[in-house]
């Protein structure tokens, strides 16, 4: 890849990861999974798959955000495209969700969490997407419903 390819992917990436973010924002459930790669795996700080599939991971999304208001914003992206293929980036991250009643796993009623997307990409028909995922937290501040007491 020369010098403007490579500058070409970074943009197409940083627009995937826009999306992504807006895609869930807005609630648009049925576009969510296009971002990922089929074979998309979501992976914990310690390195152990928490989730496979594109697919699966966007109906997780779903079904944790659908009653929430959220807002997800990427800073200072640092992306390094390894071939025309393949790239990997670090995005930092904040997220501010609030539930309408509380996470329907977790049990939240709101939180403002701080840290990092660390990202793999790959060229799947003909666009970039999201192939692996890990979210590492710096901070996370934890509202309870009312009433709830923190585990």
């Amino acid at each position: 890849m020369d010098g403007i390819e490579r500058i070409e992917a970074i943009e197409r990436i940083r627009n995937l990861k826009a999306r992504y973010f807006r895609l869930m924002d807005t609630k648009q459930w049925d576009h969510l999974a296009e971002v990922f790669t089929r074979d998309m795996k979501v992976l914990t700080p310690d390195g152990r798959i928490w989730l496979c599939g594109g697919e699966a991971y966007a109906q997780s999304l779903r079904a944790s955000l659908e009653h929430a208001v959220s807002c997800h914003q990427g800073f200072t992206a640092e992306i390094t495209v390894h071939d025309a293929e393949h790239a990997e980036g670090v995005w930092a991250m904040q997220d501010a969700i609030t539930w309408d009643t509380a996470h329907p796993r977790e049990g939240w009623k709101a939180i403002l969490g701080r840290g990092h997307y660390h990202e793999t990409y790959r060229v799947e028909n003909g666009a970039w997407r999201i192939a692996t995922l890990t979210l590492t937290r710096i901070s996370l501040a934890i509202e309870w419903p009312e009433g709830a007491t923190a585990p």
